[in-house]
């Protein structure tokens, strides 16, 4: 590798990292903010906000990846315009057509990482996030109950016991008293654990008793009502919160290969498009990087995110029309991202000196066309 080489990668490389950090850390700011309120609110424990943030970063990565391609690209070689080395690159040989080339070197490792974390690791993330919180949810009942202590349930629903609470979540000599005026039950068993089902917390009891009707106990016309049970599934809405469903982005993508869903297919597209809009971004960048003696070094970044922007929502009506199909999954959403390559290829002047020279003829010395 040349020492030209080693020097523009090293360039490009640090503004990558510098501008990723940055807009990861913009990004998480907001997601951090709500995390925490849901910790506070009790819906989910404190313990799970880092992991949980920790998952939702290569969703993030799949949005914010083509723009620090375009902005980090932007930056590094608008330096070079602005130190007048590009000038000093011309002028000893280096064509337009070289940068084009290291361009798609330094892009292409950053494209086929994308490439793996929107079709594997994204749809992993999401699965992994839904079970992390459904986890927590499950045990977060368990974790607002103390072990050797009447636990009230709220709005005076009732009271809940339990001897000791495992690290796996079993109880053991729980003791529950239900008073309300639709129910007037005591629960009392060796074992018990909480369980999902049907989107709803259920208390599992085994090997128990159940009493009815204890407020009656001075009336002599009423009995007490007592049972034995070997297995009691008891729904305490008190304690019960509905578990996240699972989300249409965590499909694998081998089972959006083989689906004939049209979201599915619009999923699948987008996906696919992804770690290309790295490449197609990064020349534009160099394209964009372009300044003349005036300009300043970030005159055109205003102008690089509105073209993001326009990108991006160009993939995201593309995405919308497969999925309601007004859009052919056939032709895809490679139209976009192709456009905009052939808008950072063309060489605009170039273009047109060439249909000028075309059109007109080219001038000699005399005044003559030849």
């Amino acid at each position: 590798m040349r020492i030209l080489d080693q020097y523009l990668l090293k360039e490009l490389l640090k503004t990558f990292l510098a501008v990723l950090t940055v807009l990861l850390l913009i990004t998480f700011g907001s997601e951090a903010t709500q995390l925490l309120a849901k910790a506070v609110e009790g819906k989910i424990p404190s313990s799970i906000v880092f992991q949980v943030l920790l998952l939702k970063i290569p969703p993030a990565l799949e949005v914010i990846l083509p723009l620090v391609a375009l902005l980090s690209v932007m930056l590094a070689m608008g330096r070079l315009y602005q130190d007048q080395e590009m000038v000093v690159l011309t002028s000893c040989g280096v064509s337009p057509r070289y940068f084009q080339k290291l361009m798609i070197v330094f892009l292409l490792p950053i494209a086929l990482l994308t490439g793996w974390i929107s079709l594997v690791v994204t749809p992993w993330s999401y699965q992994m996030e839904r079970m992390l919180v459904s986890e927590a949810q499950t045990a977060t009942p368990v974790a607002g109950l103390v072990a050797g202590r009447f636990n009230p349930l709220p709005n005076n629903q009732g009271v809940f016991y339990t001897k000791s609470i495992s690290k796996e979540g079993e109880l053991s000599n729980v003791w529950i008293q239900r008073a309300s005026p639709e129910e007037d039950m005591i629960l009392v068993a060796p074992k018990g654990r909480f369980q999902w089902q049907d989107n709803r917390l259920i208390l599992i009891l085994e090997s128990g008793h159940s009493y009815q009707g204890m407020h009656r106990y001075q009336d002599p016309e009423q009995s007490i009502i007592v049972q034995q049970f070997q297995r009691m599934e008891v729904l305490i809405p008190e304690l019960s919160a509905e578990p996240p469903r699972p989300a249409k982005y965590e499909v694998t993508t081998e089972a959006l290969w083989g689906s004939d869903n049209l979201q599915h297919q619009a999923l699948l597209q987008w996906r696919l498009v992804t770690p290309f809009g790295i490449l197609v971004l990064g020349l534009i960048g160099l394209k964009m990087s372009k300044t003349g003696p005036r300009e300043g070094r970030f005159a055109k970044i205003f102008l690089a995110l509105v073209l993001y922007i326009v990108y991006n929502q160009f993939l995201v009506m593309g995405r919308d029309g497969i999925a309601d199909g007004t859009w052919s999954n056939w032709i895809g959403l490679w139209p976009i991202p192709l456009l905009f390559l052939l808008f950072a290829l063309v060489d605009r002047e170039a273009l047109k000196n060439r249909v000028t020279q075309i059109g007109g003829g080219r001038k000699i010395p005399n005044g003559e066309m030849r």
